[in-house]
């Protein structure tokens, strides 16, 4: 990207079990990226996605947002969790980086469950 060119990131989820809620910790340089936007994914279902998540965190190459289901849980087990919009502030390819100290996803009943990271 060249700098102020912005691109959406989508967050991909294939699961096992449903989830009611999650919690994405993202990591960046803060001088080389920028999160602009978090949005819902498809598997909130039509009426939520596209919807806008504020992040309780976004500063200092962090960004920590919570993501929670509209009904009991996400009816979906696999799809697009979130998308997340940076900006590059400096020309390059943009490094950006799931926190494994800050990632998260609880079931309906309020179980967590593990989370391995794909490719």
């Amino acid at each position: 990207l060249k700098a102020g060119e912005r691109t959406k990131i989508a967050v991909l989820v294939n699961g096992n079990a449903t989830f009611s809620s999650a919690v994405l910790g993202l990591k960046y340089d803060a001088k080389k990226l920028a999160v602009r936007s978090v949005t819902l994914g498809d598997m909130y279902g039509a009426k939520a996605a596209a919807t806008p998540v504020n992040p309780f965190l976004n500063q200092n190459g962090k960004t920590f947002v919570s993501l929670v289901a509209g009904g009991d849980s996400i009816s979906s087990m696999s799809g697009v969790l979130a998308y997340v919009e940076v900006e590059a502030l400096v020309n390059g390819v943009p490094v950006i980086a799931f926190d494994p100290d800050v990632l998260n996803f609880l079931t309906s009943d309020g179980k967590n469950f593990a989370v391995k990271f794909g490719q």
